[in-house]
């Protein structure tokens, strides 16, 4: 990702945390008693939570006690009335952590395959020099073994042997 990609997501996720993950009401004086009435009538305020077992609206604690103590059975419902708010405290960590760790995943593979790409370039970059260093040693040798043959063929025209003989015959004794 470009930098400029990067800041523009970190950007809303930014915006997405402020604007979900705080609570907000109404009024800031709200009694929540006024709302008894139904569940739903209760959850619609975000600063109470409708407890099923007493059938009450009470003032949620907010975010320094997330299990309210006022409801004495785990049936409370904040923000909605189909899911308990107890349900919710387990299951939307669990998502969310769910959420990241394939998020990761995704991230880590992209990177990975990008990293292959790069790998595999340098790779093709290492076997091309590997195959021309071995292409010049190949020439160097043949050079070199030419040239070792030059100076035996004048060592066996010295000593007036045959050139391409080996250069190892045996005597023979004639008496």
């Amino acid at each position: 990702m470009k930098v400029d990609q990067c800041v523009f997501v970190l950007l809303w996720a930014i915006a997405f945390v402020v604007c979900f993950t705080f609570p907000y009401s109404a009024a800031a004086g709200e009694d929540c008693t006024n709302f008894n009435k139904s569940c739903s009538d209760c959850t619609g305020h975000s600063q109470c939570y409708w407890c099923s077992s007493t059938e009450a609206c009470i003032k949620y604690p907010g975010w320094t006690k997330i299990v309210p103590r006022n409801c004495p059975s785990k049936k409370w419902f904040y923000g909605q009335c189909r899911i308990s708010g107890y349900v919710l405290i387990i299951l939307v960590p669990s998502l969310v952590g769910a959420f990241l760790l394939f998020l990761g995943c995704c991230i880590y593979c992209c990177c990975c395959r990008q990293c292959n790409k790069c790998k595999k370039k340098r790779m093709d970059k290492e076997d091309a020099k590997l195959k021309r260093k071995r292409e010049e040693m190949t020439a160097l040798h043949s050079q070199k073994r030419s040239e070792r043959e030059i100076k035996r063929d004048e060592i066996r025209k010295k000593y007036g042997l045959r050139p391409g003989s080996s250069g190892y015959q045996r005597i023979e004794d004639n008496p």
